[in-house]
């Protein structure tokens, strides 16, 4: 009995000694904890491997728990998963591989919200770390250290495609396919389609497109376990399908190019059987059709869908409608009764009458008040608004835009009021096309103070008047006999403060900003004020033109300046313009030089008409030719107080 004991003892002990957990072990059980998608219970299993069963994790017990990250619910750990590769390389110098960087990566790729700047640094880290890996190994081709693969740009393009950054996927797009040599998948290849469809990248769209048809585009490879078989698993793209063709036909749309768009779906009516086209692509060869203001075509491509089975939605109709307002905009102003709005009006009619179309919604109510704007039909606009309230409808922002847009182009104040009006019954706050409509109408209608009132409330609400906002502000000011060139002032120094205070770098002035005020000075007898601007206007480098020279120097001569136009004419050589060359500025220094003579000994005695100090001479220029150096371009600040706001830009804005 004693031996027999000892012997049942003997090989218990040995069986537990032969059941100790080794690396192995913990290696599936977080391998276990990945695919349950449990971080937590993965972070506390890594916590005991080593303290508790005295065993070292290797790389593949960090990259699962790493993945346990990415994989977690609701939304993926990034940072821990980051400072998993810090504590395996730093603390155990354990070198992680490619599968832990691919799921770290993936996890700042699927946080909420995508870590873009994340994923972008620990990519870069990747390709440094390789790179030092290779120049270690004397096979560069060892795939071992590969840290880089097909699976990491896969990732960092769905990165940037979460993250919405366009135009970092186009690159690493086209890193992974001519840099790297990596073949793109479908997956990846539609990632990059996404990007075109957003940017309006047409010609790029159809060509990864036709990329996806060819064998340089591998399709994604199958597992031959069964993990495929688990419900909700994606089946393993094999080609362009009809989100790629979607996402052609719409990037044709967007870039302007809807007949290559109407040619795609034709070729996705035949490649993607048994469905073919669905309502969504030919909505998007229609929105092509709307941008090019092709509404023969639209209606065309409807008939269409009703045969193929396929039946508008109101977002087809809204297209539709949208294909006529761009025709309309695109008509002279003399012509009425364009077909295009006579048929969107008819289409409104239909929609709600027949019982086999889509009823009509608001958005496609908006595109037909669109409609109505474009061709100059303000009182149908009103009456449709009406039409929409009766149907139950709740305006939008872009209803009351486009009812402001109608008022915009027939010149029509009292509309504008009558849209503010309703807007402030509705407690809707307008935006800045509402804001842009109205200054333009108020620009159109000779109200320069109502422009200029219209633009302070904008800003006061916090909103940002674009460029094109600033600049009709500018000419409502500088136009007709009665020019406010004060007010076109304060309005290029809240341009200036605008950009310059960071709240829209956007509003900085351009050159049609500094045509506009410059031409404006000089045509009422303040050439001064002109050459200031001009001097701003190389300030803020941009080039003026030789006619904006030409209208200061003109300015000058018609105010008996001659001495200023001659050394505004010398200062033009610095801008590489040879005033010799532009009769205008010939005649004027002939008229200069002229009317000096006349003067007589003065000049050379040194009166207020020159200055003869400057030994720097340029003996080709018109001041020396007249025994005048060089001088200093700036104005004098006392010749006009409105000269010195241009200098100085302090003027106070009155609240």
């Amino acid at each position: 009995t004693t031996t027999t004991t000892t012997t049942t003892t003997t090989t218990k002990t040995e069986a537990t000694q032969l059941l100790t957990p080794n690396v192995f072990t913990f290696g599936a059980l977080m391998s276990a904890c990945s695919r349950a998608r449990d971080a937590d219970k993965a972070l506390r299993l890594l916590k005991t491997i080593e303290s508790d069963y005295g065993v070292t994790p290797n790389a593949v017990v960090y990259s699962s728990a790493i993945s346990a990250c990415s994989r977690a619910k609701p939304a993926a750990r990034w940072k821990t998963a980051l400072q998993l590769i810090h504590q395996a390389e730093q603390q155990h110098s354990v070198k992680i591989n490619n599968v832990g960087y691919n799921a770290a990566l993936s996890a700042c790729a699927r946080a909420e919200p995508p870590q873009i700047d994340a994923a972008v640094h620990l990519f870069q880290t990747m390709i440094h770390k390789e790179k030092e890996q290779q120049k270690d190994n004397s096979n560069n081709n060892d795939k071992r250290h590969t840290l880089v693969d097909a699976i990491s740009y896969g990732t960092i393009l769905a990165a940037c495609e979460r993250a919405q950054r366009w135009d970092l996927l186009l690159q690493y797009g086209d890193k992974m396919r001519n840099e790297a040599g990596f073949a793109m998948d479908t997956l990846a290849t539609t990632s990059v389609l996404h990007a075109c469809q957003q940017l309006g990248l047409a010609d790029q769209a159809v060509r990864y497109l036709q990329f996806m048809k060819s064998s340089a585009c591998s399709p994604m490879k199958a597992r031959n376990t069964a993990g495929w078989k688990r419900q909700g698993v994606k089946t393993p793209l094999q080609g362009p399908d009809a989100v790629a063709y979607r996402l052609a036909i719409s990037a044709c749309a967007r870039g302007r190019d809807w007949e290559k768009g109407i040619q795609l779906l034709h070729e996705m009516k035949e490649t993607c059987l048994p469905d073919g086209a669905d309502v969504t692509a030919y909505t998007s060869a229609i929105a092509g059709c709307e941008y090019a203001g092709e509404w023969r075509k639209a209606f065309g491509l409807v008939d269409m869908m009703r045969k193929d089975g396929v039946q508008p939605n109101q977002v087809t109709m809204a297209a539709v409608m949208g294909a006529c307002a761009t025709a309309c905009a695109k008509q002279d102003d003399e012509q009425k009764d364009h077909p295009a709005y006579k048929k969107a009006l008819q289409l409104l009619r239909v929609m709600k009458k027949d019982d086999s179309v889509v009823d009509p919604n608001i958005i496609v109510y908006n595109a037909a008040i669109r409609t109505c704007a474009e061709a100059s039909e303000l009182d149908m606009a009103f009456q449709l608004l009406d039409d929409a309230l009766e149907y139950g409808l709740e305006p939008t922002l872009f209803t009351y835009g486009s009812l402001m847009l109608a008022c915009e182009r027939v010149g029509s104040m009292d509309g504008v009021n009558k849209v503010f009006g309703m807007m402030r019954d509705a407690n809707v706050e307008p935006n800045e096309v509402i804001f842009g409509a109205a200054i333009s109408c108020s620009r159109k209608t000779g109200k320069p103070d109502r422009a200029l009132l219209l633009l302070r409330k904008m800003i006061k609400n916090n909103l940002h008047p674009n460029l094109a906002t600033f600049n009709t502000v500018l000419v409502s000011q500088t136009d007709g006999r009665k020019a406010n060139l004060r007010g076109a002032l304060l309005v290029y120094q809240l341009m200036l403060q605008v950009s310059s205070s960071g709240q829209n770098p956007k509003a900085k002035p351009n050159r049609q900003t500094y045509s506009i005020l410059i031409r404006s000075f000089a045509s009422r007898k303040q050439p001064e004020g002109a050459e200031a601007l001009l001097r701003r206007m190389q300030l803020d480098g941009i080039k003026p033109d030789v006619d904006l020279y030409t209208t200061t120097v003109t300015s000058y001569e018609k105010q008996g300046k001659p001495m200023k136009a001659l050394r505004l004419m010398e200062s033009m050589e610095q801008d590489g313009y040879d005033f010799y060359e532009v009769k205008v500025l010939n005649t004027a220094f002939k008229n200069a030089v002229k009317l000096v003579n006349a003067v007589g000994k003065t000049l050379r005695d040194g009166d207020n008409m020159g200055d003869d100090n400057n030994n720097n001479v340029d003996d080709t220029g018109p001041a020396s030719i007249l025994g005048v150096g060089n001088i200093d371009a700036d104005v004098n600040p006392d010749d006009d107080d409105l000269v010195n706001f241009v200098q100085t830009s302090q003027i106070p804005i009155i609240e």
